[in-house]
């Protein structure tokens, strides 16, 4: 599969070849019947009241309509993955969802093709860059940014998708989740509060991932805290701290939770592989038994409630 930025000309070639058109150069193609809302990037925008065929280009977008009960008809494909992220395959049922970008630049051309009636962005993949483009294609919101967290994105989509009800059941069944992990975290032996270490394995090494991710947010709500020199990492970008191998030892902590960018498969041939490393066995947390492979992208990219739930499903196990 072929991505690239197209220029706004593909667009209005692809439309004339579909037999489909725009509502004039600027505007989107948009239902008789819609609403007008207003998304995180301040623009007003006119959106079904209830959108069957919706694109999401981010994993973010895709996490939230999944649990909001909305099974998009494409998306992104997960980083570091063919296909949508493996932690969301259950709540798609098993449904090919097909591909129609990478997390660099939307495919234009199958976009249109699924003649979609919505399309969500966030500003964490390259389809960023094209929302004028994909305007002409169908009406396309700003959802939220990584940075606001999974609340307030979360929230965005409900309104988005018009699913106020599910949104609640959501958030309720999150809380639950949190009092119930938290408990056994606080059961635990050992002093309070337990240290946790996130790491994104690589063939070059570990990456720290930062403070102010998705699943520090899940770690201090349970009652587990990053190490303090961890929890200054800026993850804002998803980026972390790569940490060279002479320094392994800051990666330790109580407990390490190790991912790669792929699923947990991946994660646990790449620990096994790491196990080998000089100083690796030397972490605290390894002579503890306490490094668990997880899926890394709720871990070190995540955004939206199932990724929480995933994270707090790791946790549980590594706490049985």
């Amino acid at each position: 599969m072929r991505f690239a930025t197209p220029i706004a000309g593909l667009v209005a070639g692809l439309l004339l070849a579909t037999g489909l058109t725009a509502c004039g150069d600027d505007s989107p193609v948009v239902p008789a019947d819609g609403r007008s809302y207003t998304d995180a990037a301040h623009r007003t925008v006119v959106i079904p009241k209830n959108p069957k065929r919706v694109i999401t280009l981010a994993e973010g977008a895709l996490d939230s309509a999944l649990a909001l009960g909305v099974t998009p008809i494409g998306s992104t494909a997960g980083r570091g993955q063919l296909g949508i992220p493996g932690y969301l395959a259950t709540a798609a049922k098993d449904s090919a969802i097909p591909i129609v970008a990478s997390t660099r630049a939307p495919n234009l051309g199958q976009i249109l093709k699924l003649r979609p009636d919505l399309i969500v962005v966030d500003d964490t993949t390259g389809s960023r860059n094209s929302i004028d483009d994909l305007a002409k294609i169908a009406p396309t919101v700003f959802v939220a940014k990584y940075t606001q967290g999974w609340q307030k994105y979360f929230a965005a989509m409900a309104a988005i998708l018009d699913r106020p009800e599910q949104h609640k059941h959501v958030v309720g069944d999150i809380d639950r989740q949190l009092d119930q992990t938290a408990e056994r975290v606080a059961a635990a032996p050992g002093a309070k509060p337990l240290t946790a270490s996130v790491v994104r394995w690589s063939t070059e090494g570990p990456t720290i991932v930062g403070g102010n991710s998705l699943s520090s947010w899940v770690l201090n709500r349970v009652g587990m805290k990053r190490p303090p020199a961890q929890a200054k990492i800026d993850s804002a970008n998803r980026a972390g701290n790569k940490v060279s191998m002479e320094n392994l030892d800051l990666i330790d902590a109580d407990y390490i939770f190790f991912g790669v960018l792929g699923n947990i498969d991946q994660a646990s041939q790449e620990l096994a592989a790491a196990r080998l490393k000089p100083g690796f066995a030397a972490l605290r947390a390894t002579k503890a038994g306490h490094v668990y492979p997880v899926d890394g992208t709720p871990w070190t990219s995540g955004t939206g409630p199932l990724g929480v739930e995933a994270i707090l499903r790791d946790i549980s196990s590594a706490f049985r």
